[in-house]
């Protein structure tokens, strides 16, 4: 079986971004996440009860 994805390391610049940063991005992305259950879950409520 071919390998499709070949590892690459990450660069060595070391230019990462802050720790704060990171975890803005987390919490954001698990916020909009939660939002877009919630908003898909009321909206399907809403319509079973027509």
């Amino acid at each position: 079986m071919r390998n499709f994805f070949t590892p690459t390391p990450p660069p060595e610049t070391g230019d990462e971004p802050p720790l704060g940063r990171k975890l803005l991005w987390f919490f954001g992305l698990c916020l909009a996440g939660s939002a877009a259950v919630a908003i898909t879950a009321y909206t399907l409520r809403s319509l079973l009860f027509l």
